[in-house]
């Protein structure tokens, strides 16, 4: 079940028609909603503000959002950034750790980002159970 969940919420880069979705004013910004959507469990959301508008179907989206809700079910309490690889030319990859203090149950989120100096472009996400998939994008 979680290569499936794996699957469903790789996350293409997104293309000219959805930059909008996944373009943000500030680091700040991205970071609000990134760990907000995510503490919430707002799945569906996130993938579609970050790209997966058109890459899945309303069904895709409601099957993710249910299954990882079943995975994960309580809001998350605690977050953090794990590691974060500055590169050159404002190009940048991060990993966040979402946990609950009352349900031993770790989330696993993955971004590579571009600063642009007036925006924040997230060019590829990835939301997982398993840390070694994220944790190997770096």
């Amino acid at each position: 079940m979680r290569k499936f969940l794996a699957a469903v919420l790789l996350a293409a880069c997104p293309g000219f028609a959805l930059a909008q979705d996944s373009i943000f004013k500030s680091y700040d910004a991205y970071e609000r909603f990134v760990d907000t959507v995510i503490k919430e469990r707002d799945f569906k959301q996130l993938i579609t503000r970050l790209g997966g508008r058109d890459e899945y179907t309303p069904e895709q989206l409601q099957s993710a959002q249910q299954q990882l809700l079943a995975i994960y079910p309580r809001d998350f309490t605690g977050s953090g950034v794990a590691v974060r690889q500055e590169l050159m030319n404002g190009f940048r990859k991060e990993v966040r750790v979402y946990w609950n203090e009352e349900v031993l149950n770790y989330c696993y989120y993955y971004a590579f980002l571009h600063d642009r100096g007036d925006s924040i472009v997230v060019l590829k996400f990835d939301l997982n159970t398993n840390s070694d998939v994220v944790f190997g994008k770096l």
